[in-house]
């Protein structure tokens, strides 16, 4: 090995070893300050989602299909003459199962078919929510199962949430900075911590006088987030 290709590989090293050193200074060196911050923000709902099962029980599955299935339209019928729309009409979940009944002697012996079909009906008008179960029970619908109040623009309302939850890191920051002296020079990250799930709250008022008895209530959208701030001394920002 030459004399100068010596000196290059010696320079070489040293200025990997003092380049190390400074990132390390460097690093140790940052001031950074990490904090949670939470938003929220509630509305009432918009639409809301019910389902309906129409249920025929016997020994003939094709009659009772036929049955199940001419229900099943009638009823889809009545909800268009109601301003709903096919598309917010899901009627293809069909069940057939066999139906079990204890005989005298006391063993349990098939008699006949349940034939099930389930309707979910996505409601855009919550107000005539009372209208549509007595339109289906009308019908001849066997049961209501659970209704469940949903925003329709609950992405929308979930970033707003992330943005109140992001100020509010911010405004814990900037009072615990200054409490130590600190002044916050910029983010460093945001992590989200947390999914849309909207929680249920009574709402704060209500039209008592209102001959509906059926209120979605208020719904809160809550996000989380945790955010890396960098700050200095005060001191240092008077320089």
């Amino acid at each position: 090995m030459t004399q100068s290709n010596s000196k290059s590989r010696f320079l070489f090293i040293c200025l990997a070893f003092l380049t190390a050193g400074f990132t390390t200074f460097a690093q140790a060196d940052e001031r950074t300050l990490s904090i949670s911050g939470s938003g929220s923000v509630s509305a009432i709902p918009d639409q809301m989602s019910l389902t309906f099962w129409i249920e025929e029980r016997g020994n003939k599955l094709s009659s009772q299909k036929t049955l199940v299935d001419n229900t099943t339209s009638r009823l889809i019928n009545d909800l268009n003459s109601k301003g709903i729309e096919d598309k917010d009409i899901r009627s293809y979940q069909l069940q057939i199962y066999p139906r079990y009944e204890q005989n005298d002697d006391g063993k349990t012996e098939q008699n006949g078919f349940v034939v099930q079909r389930e309707v979910q009906v996505t409601l855009l008008e919550p107000e005539n929510y009372d209208d549509i179960i007595d339109l289906a029970l009308a019908r001849g619908i066997t049961r209501v199962g659970q209704v469940r109040f949903e925003i329709s623009d609950q992405q929308g309302l979930y970033q707003q949430a992330l943005i109140n939850a992001y100020e509010q890191a911010k405004n814990k920051a900037e009072r615990l900075a200054a409490a130590a002296g600190l002044e916050l020079t910029g983010t460093l990250s945001i992590a989200e911590r947390s999914m849309s799930r909207p929680m249920v709250m009574q709402m704060a008022e209500m039209n008592t006088r209102s001959d509906k008895v059926s209120l979605p209530g208020q719904q809160t959208i809550e996000a989380q987030v945790e955010v890396i701030f960098s700050t200095q001394t005060q001191s240092d920002s008077d320089n």
